[in-house]
């Protein structure tokens, strides 16, 4: 036979000559519900008469089952006749199972089959066949009831995989009407994406669309080269939990082994089962996802895919999922399974239940530390060699492998530029999505380092804080220090000194030499009457300090590190209780927190034998107050020529935030003469500063002049 031209019409012939061989076969007892096989056919089979009439045409019917089973095998494999080979030729294991699809399909496709069935079966307003009905067909001479009653269980692979729907009746003595899945019909008639058109849950990639290997994908050469190790030892049946980040490394680790596999992906979104139904306002419940499932399911074993399983980590609303019906779906299907355990959540989701139910393999994609990202911008996005450093300065950002591609890819087609950095930085900030600003304000440092003038000592500190950040992941993963020491490994600097010493600039300063954004916590927003809430307050704060990859300005930290008291009340006990778990949570915490005080006196020792780094800012001299002075005009400021800077500092004994006022007080006075700014300007600011400060001016810089 050739090539079918109409596979459809093929199925209809097969599907007719099923009914013909059951009429034939059944002549005259049709109508009798409870006949069983006519007498005549039962003395034949027991050797007691010849052959009956109906018998032959049985048999010439028989034929035409035949010769169209074998019809399939010639059927096209490519192009939209290639889904009804990969249906009836590749995934029936047998010919009963393809007489099953076959009478299904019939039935929904033609309504003239429909028509027939309804005649021959009695039931005239049935929606799909009557399950024993379906067995008579299926051996109409009884002859393997066992093996065609099996193709009817709720648990043959074609009902949980959802193809066969109506088999998980299981009320005694209730009819059951079994029916082929809608969604196949939709796959016929225009594959995967039409099938899946709307569906919020389910989602397909065809693998000639999946496009090349990213380059990113370089990054995860050796995690696709074990999943594909671990997909030939399982002999095609993968079961996978990968556990990153980020939902999305596992989307590009997954997109990834499809690709080398040159398979469809195919996407089940358990959140999006979940979500509450825009139109109705109803919650969907588990059952929805074991729906959503079954359709995943279905069209990855339709389609040759691979199935990835998304939102198994996220909070469902507090509704707890069974997992055991998803075990049902996903245990025998032979295709490669990923399920997606992503957020680094401490708690049990549902992805590790299914992941032991199922016995997956575990895949790790560890989130890249700052060489890895490091490397990933410049693999993802190569650029001339004095570009680099802008990308290097971009790695500081805690993204994920994936979220850095979506970005490059971006800036790839003109969405953001390098020359554009304080808008590229705010891409990053925005993929990262940490909400420290909830308890925080982002601290943005104006200052240059020019306008610096500290002591040798604070200097060299704050070369030892940078000198850390820098080389920390060389010396603790490299050399194996993170290994020996578990906690307090993090970059803790502890500024204390006079008011208006420049400790908050130079913690900014700090954190812009090392590329991280500066948030100076709001104590207001974490201090709480209430007892128990300081310290969620605070859990929050590391926590989304860490996922942010931030760094934490405690100002006036003495108010929140203050020295654990003697417990004389209630209030002391509680209050020791915060204290501890603040110290718990500094020593846990990988990033950089920089605590500044006017009095470290007040600081409780604990902490401060846990603080890496101490600089400690002395009011400036006058030779650093001189300095201060002329560092705090800007170059295109209007200045007098020779101001006596030195007279300045002399007379004044200033802070460098003090200083910064009274130039900013001369530079409106200057603007109010409209003319430059004069030495008698800056004496007369300053006074005016002394004034404010209720400090008793002895001499003034102008006295000092003459």
């Amino acid at each position: 036979m050739t090539a079918a031209a109409d596979p459809a019409a093929d199925l209809l012939r097969w599907h007719r000559a099923l009914l013909h061989r059951y009429a034939a076969l059944h002549e005259g007892n049709l109508t009798t519900a409870d006949a069983g096989l006519p007498a005549e056919l039962q003395r034949w089979l027991r050797g007691e008469a010849p052959l009956p009439e109906r018998v032959a045409r049985a048999r010439a019917a028989d034929a035409d089952v035949r010769a169209l089973r074998g019809a399939v095998q010639n059927w096209p494999t490519v192009g939209p006749l290639a889904r009804w080979r990969r249906l009836l030729a590749d995934l029936a294991q047998n010919d009963r199972e393809r007489d099953l699809l076959v009478l299904l399909l019939g039935e929904a496709l033609s309504p003239r089959a429909a028509a027939a069935l309804r005649l021959l079966s009695g039931w005239s307003d049935s929606s799909g066949i009557e399950r024993s009905f379906v067995q008579a067909l299926l051996d109409p001479l009884e002859q393997e009831p066992e093996a065609a009653a099996a193709l009817l269980r709720a648990d043959h692979r074609w009902a949980r995989l959802g193809l066969v729907r109506g088999l998980n009746q299981t009320e005694a003595g209730r009819l059951a009407f079994v029916h082929v899945a809608p969604l196949l019909l939709a796959w016929l008639e225009g594959g995967a994406e039409r099938a899946v058109r709307g569906d919020r849950a389910v989602a397909v990639v065809p693998a000639e669309r999946l496009g090349s290997p990213r380059p990113a994908l370089e990054l995860l050469h050796d995690d696709l080269d074990r999943a594909v190790h671990l997909l030939t030892t399982s002999q095609g049946a993968l079961r996978a939990v990968v556990r990153a980040a980020t939902a999305d490394d596992v989307r590009l680790l997954a997109t990834g082994l499809a690709q080398r596999l040159q398979r469809d992906l195919v996407v089940c979104d358990v959140a999006g089962a979940l979500r509450r139904d825009p139109h109705t306002g109803e919650a969907f419940d588990g059952g929805a996802v074991v729906d959503a499932l079954e359709r995943a399911a279905l069209l990855t074993l339709l389609g040759d895919g691979l199935l990835l399983v998304v939102g198994l980590s996220q909070d469902e609303g507090g509704r707890s999922l069974e997992p055991v019906p998803l075990v049902q779906t996903l245990a025998e299907l032979p295709a490669p399974v990923l399920l997606e355990d992503a957020g680094g959540g401490e708690g049990p989701s549902l992805a590790a239940g299914l992941a032991r139910l199922l016995a997956a393999s575990p895949l790790a994609l560890p989130f890249p530390d700052r060489v890895a990202r490091t490397r990933a911008w410049l693999i993802c996005l190569p650029v001339a060699e004095e570009q680099q450093p802008i990308l290097q300065g971009m790695a500081a950002f805690p993204l994920s492998l994936a979220q850095i591609d979506e970005l490059t890819q971006a800036i790839g087609t003109g969405r953001y530029t390098l020359s554009d950095r304080d808008g590229l930085a705010d891409a990053c900030r925005e993929r990262i999505g940490h909400r420290v600003g909830d308890v925080a304000q982002r601290v943005t440092a104006t200052a240059t380092w020019q306008q610096v003038v500290l002591p040798e000592p604070v200097l060299a500190v704050t070369h030892e804080i940078i000198a850390y950040a820098r080389y920390g992941e060389q010396v603790l993963n490299d050399w194996g220090f993170a290994a020996r020491y578990h906690y307090g490994l993090g970059l803790t600097a502890l500024f204390s000194g006079p008011p208006g010493t420049g400790k908050t600039m130079l913690a900014g300063l700090v954190a812009r030499e090392l590329g991280l954004d500066l948030y100076r916590v709001d104590l207001s927003r974490i201090l709480s009457k209430y007892i128990g809430e300081t310290e969620q307050r605070l859990g929050r704060l590391f926590e989304e300090g860490k996922r942010g990859g931030v760094a934490l300005l405690f100002d006036e930290a003495d108010s929140l590190f203050a020295r654990r008291t003697e417990v004389r009340s209630s209030v002391d006990r509680y209050a020791n209780l915060e204290v501890n778990f603040l110290l718990q949570k500094m020593e846990e915490y990988s990033g950089v927190v920089i605590l500044t005080t006017n009095f470290a006196d007040s600081i409780d020792e604990a902490f401060k034998r846990r603080i890496r780094f101490h600089a400690q800012f002395p009011l400036p001299g006058a030779h650093e107050r001189e300095q201060l002075w002329l560092a705090m005009l800007p170059a295109q400021t209007p200045l007098e020529d020779e101001v006596p800077f030195e007279l300045l500092a002399e007379a004044y004994e200033f802070s460098g935030g003090e200083i910064k006022n009274a130039v900013l007080r001369a530079a409106f006075y200057a603007a109010v003469a409209q003319g430059p700014i004069t030495f008698e300007l800056l004496d007369r600011a300053a006074q005016a500063e002394c004034h404010e400060r209720g400090r008793l001016v002895l001499r003034t810089a102008s006295s000092l002049r003459w």
